[in-house]
Formats: C-alpha cells, sequence, structure tokens
C-alpha cells in the first residue's frame, strides 16, 4: 500500500510539474500573438438606447454598422450651416472589435477572454 501511495504522489508531482509547463508555454503563446497583433487593443461597445432616448430619436440613425465587418463605425450628421442642408458629414472609425448595442456580455467576454485570463491567471475559463 505504501509503494502504491508514494508511485501516486510521484505520479503527481509529475503531472504538477508538466501543468506548470504547459501554463507558461500558453502564457508565451500568447504574449507572442499580442505581440504580433500589437498589445493595445481598442474595443467600442454602443450601448442600447435609454427609454427616454428611444422615446426622442428612432432608433441610431447616426450610427452605421457595416454588414460583415465587426471591426468599423460610421457616424454620419448633417452638415446644417444656417438654414441650408448642404450635405452629410461621414466619420469612419476602425477598431479592434466593434460591438452593437445587441451585444451580449457573454459575446463581449469572449472576445476579452484571454486578456482577462492573462491579467487574472486562477479566472475560470
Amino acid at each position: 500500500l505504501r509503494e502504491v501511495e508514494a508511485s501516486q504522489r510521484t505520479l503527481l508531482a509529475e503531472h504538477e510539474e508538466r501543468i506548470h509547463l504547459l501554463e507558461m508555454e500558453r502564457r508565451r503563446l500568447h504574449n507572442d500573438i499580442q505581440e504580433l497583433k500589437g498589445n493595445i487593443r481598442v474595443f467600442c461597445r454602443v450601448r442600447p438606447l435609454l427609454p427616454e432616448e428611444r422615446e426622442r430619436q428612432r432608433g441610431l440613425p447616426h450610427l452605421h454598422f457595416p454588414p460583415q465587418d465587426n471591426h468599423s463605425l460610421v457616424l454620419t450628421r448633417p452638415d446644417d450651416v444656417g438654414r441650408e442642408r448642404r450635405a452629410e458629414l461621414r466619420y469612419d472609425f476602425s477598431f479592434d472589435r466593434v460591438f452593437p448595442p445587441g451585444a451580449s456580455q457573454q459575446e463581449i467576454f469572449q472576445e476579452i477572454q484571454l486578456l482577462v485570463q492573462v491579467c487574472a491567471p486562477k479566472y475560470p475559463p
């Protein structure tokens, strides 16, 4: 029985060492990926309209989310000078990821999960 216990302890120590080495490798690979992408991430989350905002305006006519592109956001507004309306001003923004008003907390967390795990390594997946 003592031999089995000693064998199990040895096996456990070997597995713990292996886990530690794999965790170190995971961190190194994650850091390499972050370095290749650039260390700064810019995310944009457009919040849903509040009830009083919904009453005042119909949706978000000035914000446009280009289809099939979750990295861009376009802001437009009329260019009014006096009584004349000349044209529409357009501002294009680019981010690492854009979350529209309907994005769930789960969707956002999935995107930043690796960052959270690197900052808080014991955070459960």
